[in-house]
């Protein structure tokens, strides 16, 4: 099923993250983790950091012109599929 032309999960994992991502001290724990050397998926999440930060600090209401504004730089809503999941005991 698709949700503003992304899959469910991926669109899921958008709202949970930003749900989070508005509490400073969890944002900023985030990007800890995701930067962090131990994180499977740093090096990953360092490639696309300016993006997964643009789409979690986007107001819902304008994904459809978030979604259109990435399509011109060959992007999409997609790259939600970048912003790693937290895991770890280093979280």
């Amino acid at each position: 099923m698709l949700v503003k032309g992304i899959q469910l999960e991926e669109y899921t994992k958008l709202e949970y993250g930003r749900f989070l991502w508005r509490v400073p001290e969890f944002r900023e724990r985030l990007l800890r983790h995701w930067r962090d050397s131990r994180h499977p998926h740093a090096r990953r999440f360092a490639e696309h950091e300016a993006e997964a930060r643009r789409i979690l600090e986007s107001p819902k209401g304008l994904d459809n012109e978030l979604d259109a504004e990435l399509r011109q730089r060959n992007l999409s809503l997609r790259v939600v599929k970048e912003i790693p999941s937290v895991f770890g005991s280093f979280f």
